[in-house]
């Protein structure tokens, strides 16, 4: 039967929608088969019988004994050891039958680490890893795939023992750092309750939990600045001088210095400059614009972006690359998305005239291009967020094969007199929009030059002082923000910081209001935790290195038992030390989870410390009485007259309110 063929090549793919392309592209009519209610794909290509079947992900997962610590680990069934991945067990199933009469195994799976992981586990279990071979692409296109078959390599093993030491050590961390939590709640309420830490969750929640902490203790101070209002031509504008006074009484003193004196154009420059295109998405790109324009978070972008993958719409998404290689046929690309987007094709056709120069980008990853659109016709009808996602990265990618825009700028140098003080005055028109047609989400004002020659005075028509308020230089962050600073801090990967943010959320240690992350009373504790007791093991310093070790197993610098090891070391450390805190952690836990009674702050559900107020709120009333002695000086203002400002700022924190209100 065609179904059950004997003597074959198996090639494993990650997800069902991939074998059922890569089945197409070997043969025109690839014959669909069903075992253990899965679909995989029979085809005669060159001679050869070729049967594609997919994974559902990873089917194997470490799996350690309920001691604590644990070190020694073991790779079982993700269905035997997760009752949610019971799913996983029939693409189990059907693989470890498949693989039997194999002749030849392909590891198809996505190529990064996780997808050499996944088809390196299924071999090694259910095949013979000698008679194994990698199939490489970053497009799910007939061409490529193609391509890929034509070209196999041997199994990227430097890419496989990455992602294993990876696996190894964020299990070995998460693991043992998360039953030293859990533990400590049992010990002292004989209650079981799902905590966990991570290598890279726990740095990025102390993070959120610093910056939010520090911006509620925020209170501003008053600093006074001075406004002239001039006449440039048939103009009237206003600034303010950069130069900013403590108090009101010299700020005052500058401003009747400088009213009567006068002022002229010392220089107007007009030049030309180029509005460089953007480059092609890489996924952290990507999920920062979707994020910023269309508020999906970042987990949601880089699903949307899997599944326009896997119908053959985009490359790969998971990639860190801004650059596409001359092996990409974009002349092909463009024809393609005529069907799909004629309006913008012709556009980019009437800007370039036909030559199409990608802008590359300064990143660069080993195993993928830049996220580009196939060009391939869409199937049906996408659903509203995967389109509008879809729409974006098109949009960019022509954008990159663009022309640049081209701006006229005048800069206008206004100095007053007798003094060293000038005003700069920009103002700009675009000549040649280029790209911004093709890519209209980048905002840039078009504005009427003035009228005005060097030498020309100036009429001051007013000077005035006014009272600031300082603003906090930390801002909270949303999700994609929090997301560009784990890039930023070389924490985790593209294909996991999405995850980590959205399990910081699952484990009810951050929520979200109004779009910005904030920390619950839980993940503020864990914090405080993680950073009494397991100090060093949750910095980011410590996490950014171990990430460059694991980049170093890839390069064939170190070994995963050398990673292994120095993981397994660190941890022993810490955690022969834990029976002596085990009973403080528990009980500070089961407080804040409602299992021990304690006495609240008075303005939140963090324990009382000081006078009815918790840590937080008795530092942010330490540093509301230390400003309000500034403000005296500065203002002269009496306290109520200086508690009422301070509370009505948008910069003030809420601790800082929290304290007033009891102060008032």
């Amino acid at each position: 039967m065609i179904c059950e063929p004997k003597n074959y090549v198996l090639i494993i793919a990650e997800k069902s929608k991939a074998a059922k392309k890569i089945a197409e592209a070997l043969s025109e009519k690839p014959t669909v088969c069903k075992k253990f209610s899965v679909n995989y794909w029979v085809v005669n290509y060159k001679g050869k019988i070729t049967v594609i079947a997919p994974a559902a992900g990873h089917l194997f997962s470490l799996y350690g004994d309920d001691s604590f610590p644990v070190f020694s680990m073991e790779w079982r069934p993700l269905w035997e050891i997760d009752e949610t991945a019971k799913y996983t067990k029939k693409y189990y199933l059907l693989l470890r039958f498949l693989a039997k009469n194999a002749l030849e195994y392909i590891n198809a799976c996505d190529y990064d680490i996780e997808g050499s992981v996944i088809g390196y586990m299924i071999i090694k279990f259910f095949g013979d890893l000698k008679k194994a071979k990698r199939m490489k692409f970053s497009a799910l296109t007939k061409h490529e795939i193609l391509k890929a078959y034509a070209n196999l390599s041997p199994l990227d093993y430097n890419m496989i023992n990455a992602g294993i030491a990876r696996h190894k050590v964020d299990w070995l961390w998460g693991i043992n750092v998360s039953r030293a939590l859990m533990l400590s709640v049992k010990a002292v309420s004989n209650k079981k309750v799902v905590l966990s830490a991570g290598r890279v969750q726990s740095p990025t929640l102390i993070h959120v939990v610093d910056n939010e902490i520090l911006r509620e203790q925020y209170v501003p101070l008053p600093v006074f600045k001075v406004n002239i209002k001039i006449t440039v031509g048939d103009q009237t504008i206003n600034f303010s001088l950069d130069k900013t006074f403590d108090n009101k009484e010299e700020a005052q003193a500058f401003a009747n210095k400088i009213k009567n004196l006068k002022a002229f154009v010392k220089e107007v420059r007009i030049e030309e400059k180029s509005l460089v295109r953007p480059p092609p998405f890489n996924l952290g790109d990507l999920q920062v614009e979707a994020g910023k324009l269309f508020k999906y978070s970042p987990y949601y972008v880089e699903r949307l972006a899997e599944e326009l993958y896997l119908d053959g719409l985009i490359s790969y998404p998971r990639t860190n690359s801004q650059k596409i290689p001359p092996s990409v046929n974009i002349e092909e690309i463009v024809n393609g998305l005529e069907a799909n987007f004629p309006y913008l094709v012709k556009i980019l056709r009437n800007i370039t005239k036909g030559e199409y120069i990608v802008r590359q980008g300064s990143k660069e990853d080993p195993a993928h291009p830049a996220i580009y659109p196939t060009g391939n016709k869409i199937q049906g009808k996408l659903p509203l967020q995967q389109y509008k996602l879809y729409e974006l990265i098109t949009r960019r990618f022509l954008a990159s094969i663009s022309k640049d825009a081209i701006i006229k700028t005048q800069k206008v140098l206004i100095e007053l007199k007798g003094t060293s003080l000038t005003q700069e005055i920009n103002r700009q028109k675009i000549k040649f929009r280029g790209w911004l047609i093709l890519y209209p989400y980048y905002e840039i004002e078009d504005e009427e030059f003035l009228d005005i020659k060097e030498g020309e005075e100036v009429r001051i028509d007013s000077v005035s002082i006014r009272m600031s308020l300082t603003k906090p230089t930390l801002k909270r962050y949303n999700k994609v923000q929090l997301l560009k600073w784990m890039e930023d801090s070389k924490l985790g990967t593209e294909a996991t910081r999405g995850k980590i943010i959205e399990t910081l959320f699952d484990r009810k240690y951050l929520v979200q209001k109004g779009g910005f992350i904030y920390p619950t009373p839980l993940g503020i504790t864990v914090v405080e935790i993680l950073k009494d007791y397991f100090k060093d093991i949750t910095s980011v310093e410590l996490t950014s290195k171990m990430e460059e070790k694991l980049e170093s197993i890839m390069e064939g610098k170190i070994t995963v038992d050398d990673v292994v090891r120095e993981t397994v070391t660190i941890l022993s450390n810490y955690l022969k030390n834990y029976e002596k805190v085990k009973d403080k952690i528990g009980i500070k836990l089961s407080k804040i989870l409602g299992l021990k009674g304690y006495e609240k702050c008075k303005f939140c559900e963090l324990e009382a410390e000081h006078n009815g107020l918790c840590k937080y709120h008795y530092e942010a009333l330490v540093k509301l009485k230390e400003a309000i002695e500034i403000w005296k000086k500065r203002t002269g203002l009496d306290e109520k007259q200086i508690l009422k400002k301070i509370y009505s700022s948008k910069s003030t924190g809420k601790y800082v309110k929290d304290v007033i209100s009891l102060m008032m």
